[in-house]
């Protein structure tokens, strides 16, 4: 294959991949992922074109293209775990590994169209420039279109089995219409290598005439083909998704699959479930709490990259695992009560499991388990039920000033594990933190002062976390800057706050209770998902705290209120918000008005149409290379020839290789007047057309058999005239490719190398 042929095979290729992968929008609420991903499949087709241009070793240029796709991944994607933004470190694989699990939880959790996270943003991009790699390297170095349609079935197969329904079928018609285009370039290439058996007609090229018999005959079969893959599916029986893929949103409590379930992601970044619109129970469980506390799953204490990772501090689950001790930390004195929970059906995939604090048995039906010293569970495999019974305690304020020494009661609590702050933020935070409570308050007053500061009046609950220009990169910075968002940034930032006054906090991830069924039944839902602060305290031990306001927090620890600071009111607003307030997945969060509030200008609001412009103007920007370049090109030809024959003959050979573009190739080695004569004859070209073509041969002989210094006219306006009739005799593929993909333009493009060897050569 030469290289026009490989190279416009290479630009089928990326567009083809780019339209199969267009229907992915319709699966996820955004499409972040998309100029992403139309780039990297422009970098792979680019690399591929220019290192066919230099090498003929099929392995080196997968080779190249390979290495420019993960360098490219790297950069964009995964660009803060490298270093130089290509080269990988430690924490890149982990990462990845991360957004996998990520992108995972998201597509066996929610139906579409799923929230867009960070890992299916990852994911997708990957998934599309792999796909890009694979037809490329099909349709232009390896020569065989054909095989190309595999990997675009298979990405087109992705969005037909999770879509819930029918595609529309122009995205199946224009992905047909471009592997077919491969198909057709390919083979007019090896016709033009057997044609040579044709011979000359009288009137006629036979070559040609080949050619144009051949397309059309392929033409029409393609054409029956398409017609009947779009209407035959038609009077079939629909295959259920399982058929292909399991599709979007298969988890869930009721699932009949026990691998299926929820999980809460390492990255702490709960939005995607709070979003959840699913009704599909995450858990169902009965109690004997009248008021039950949240359930607990993971813990975050690593703040320096952004709002931290979640982990559990549980060892490998095994079997008859002895519970420890319940509240060792806790004083006899604090007033306390045996509770009991049963979960009838659990949604939480192992290896996490939803537990409330202080257990003091767990039966899992003999699932081994482990529990960590940090109140979280892991176990071997999700079990469908399981119950537990656990200690409620109900310390005082007085409670807090009465425990014992830190030095004989945790120590670990006193490490720098929960007492480190994030770099990024740990000036604005001590500052913020010393305002809020001075350096002699005591650690109760201190973390009441901060969970009041969150709680009040300037700080706004809203999913639609603002990021207006010129806001702090680090993301507690943007929030107290904003002073907007959810639980897991109050989490965050009372934990911090809690770390700069001296006192041990991490960040606590689980569940609200969820919403009462009836007497004793509740439901936990996806949206229930909720982050909130403990904090350590000498004789009480890890405490809940409650700094996110709103209808989607937990009830309110009435020693987490100041008596003093507050007086009676504070004391009626405790008692109501302990007894009534808990998480329900139906009450309405109003994010309309809290997104007016926070951006009057409307820039924080979403604009679903930016993605499809970026596209738009990447798509067309693309296009226009080719073109712009072989114009460039021209002008500097014609602009540099040293005298009048120079430019004549740059004239003429701008003719030839433009007809060329247009399919209409005249002899090699023939003279200007056979040229002439050859294109007036198999150009169609009418009669004051072949005039301009006569005096451009004549100029040109003058040009090379005449005097040096002769005086010859300009015959660029006539080359464009006989350039534009041919045009219009020629099919629209022919003028397309004319047009895209000129000779010219590849030409300048794979020079590019050996002239800046020779510029460097000449300095």
């Amino acid at each position: 294959m030469n290289t026009g042929t490989q190279s416009l095979a290479a630009t089928l290729a990326a567009v083809a991949t780019i339209v199969v992968a267009m229907p992915l929008t319709t699966l996820f609420e955004e499409s972040a992922w998309l100029p992403a991903a139309v780039l990297g499949v422009v970098v792979v087709a680019v690399t591929g074109v220019v290192l066919r241009g230099l090498v003929r070793r099929a392995g080196v240029t997968i080779l190249g293209q390979l290495l420019a796709a993960t360098a490219y991944v790297l950069a964009t994607q995964l660009g803060g775990t490298t270093v130089y933004g290509v080269v990988p470190t430690a924490r890149t694989w982990p990462r990845l590994l991360d957004y996998v699990r990520d992108a995972q939880e998201t597509i066996t959790t929610y139906a579409a169209p799923a929230p867009e996270s960070p890992g299916v943003t990852v994911v997708l991009v990957i998934i599309v420039v792999v796909v890009g790699l694979a037809v490329d390297m099909s349709a232009a170095t390896a020569a065989a279109p054909t095989v190309a349609g595999l990997p675009l079935l298979s990405l087109f197969l992705v969005s037909a089995a999770n879509s819930g329904g029918a595609l529309p079928w122009g995205w199946f018609a224009v992905g047909a219409v471009l592997w077919m285009a491969m198909v057709v370039n390919q083979s007019d290439r090896e016709m033009r290598e057997w044609t040579t058996a044709v011979p000359l007609m009288a009137d006629a090229d036979g070559e040609a005439l080949a050619a144009r018999s051949l397309r059309w005959q392929a033409a029409r079969i393609s054409a029956i083909c398409l017609v009947g893959a779009l209407l035959i599916p038609a009077a079939l029986p629909h295959l259920p998704t399982r058929y292909v893929l399991d599709g979007l949103g298969a988890g869930g409590a009721g699932s009949a699959r026990s691998t299926d379930g929820i999980r809460l992601s390492t990255e702490l970044d709960l939005r995607r479930s709070l979003r959840s619109p699913s009704e599909e129970p995450v858990l169902r469980y009965t109690t004997d709490d009248p008021t039950p506390e949240p359930l607990r799953v993971a813990v975050v204490t690593d703040f320096e990259d952004g709002f931290g990772r979640m982990r559990s501090g549980a060892l490998q689950p095994r079997e008859e695992f002895d519970l420890p001790r319940p509240a060792s930390a806790a004083a006899e004195s604090i007033a306390r009560e045996e509770r009991s929970l049963a979960i009838s059906a659990n949604g939480v995939a192992a290896p996490q499991i939803a537990l409330p604090r202080h257990p003091t048995e767990v039966d899992l039906g003999g699932i081994p388990w482990a529990l960590g010293s940090d109140g979280t569970a892991r176990v071997q495999r999700t079990p469908s039920s399981y119950s537990s019974s656990y200690l409620e305690l109900d310390p005082q304020e007085e409670d807090f000033g009465t425990g014992e020494s830190r030095s004989s009661v945790d120590v670990p609590a006193y490490t720098d594990e929960y007492l480190a702050l994030d770099p990024a933020s740990a000036e604005a935070i001590q500052e913020l933190a010393l305002s809020l409570a001075p350096g002699g308050a005591d650690d109760l007053t201190a973390a009441q002062a901060y969970q009041e500061y969150l709680r009040g009046p300037d700080f706004e609950y809203d999913l639609q976390v603002p990021d207006p220009p010129g806001a702090p990169d680090d993301p507690v910075l943007s929030f107290l800057e904003t002073k907007v968002g959810y639980c897991q940034q109050f989490a965050s930032t009372m934990t911090l706050l809690a770390r700069a006054h001296g006192i041990p906090a991490r960040v606590v991830v689980g569940f609200l209770p969820g919403e009462a069924v009836d007497a004793e039944e509740r439901v936990i839902r996806a949206s229930d998902a909720h982050a909130w602060p403990e904090l350590y305290f000498a004789g009480v031990g890890w405490t809940r705290f409650e700094p996110t306001p709103g209808a989607r927090a937990a009830s309110v620890p009435s020693y987490s209120i100041s008596i003093e600071r507050d007086g009676a009111a504070t004391t009626d607003e405790t008692t109501t918000t302990s007894e009534t307030t808990t998480s329900t997945s139906t009450q309405p969060v109003p994010e309309a008005q809290d997104r007016t509030a926070v951006d009057p200008t409307g820039e924080g609001e979403s604009r679903p149409w930016r993605p499809w412009l970026l596209g738009l103007l990447l798509a067309v920007a693309a296009l226009a290379i080719m073109p712009v370049t072989a114009w460039l090109a021209r002008r500097r030809e014609r602009a540099t020839a040293p005298d009048p024959p120079a430019r004549v003959e740059a004239e003429w050979q701008d003719l030839i290789g433009r007809l060329d573009d247009l399919g209409l190739r005249p002899p090699v080695g023939a003279t200007p007047r056979r040229v002439g004569e050859w294109v007036g004859r198999n150009g169609y070209l009418d009669d004051p057309t072949r005039e301009q073509l006569d005096h451009v041969v004549a100029t040109v002989e003058r040009a090379r058999y005449g005097r040096p210094d002769q005086d010859l006219p300009d015959v660029s306006a006539e080359v464009t005239s006989i350039v534009g009739t041919v045009r219009h005799q020629r099919m629209t593929s022919s003028r397309l490719k004319a047009i895209l993909w000129p000779r010219a333009g590849v030409d300048a493009w794979l020079s590019l190398p050996q002239r800046a060897v020779d510029l460097v050569r000449r300095r």
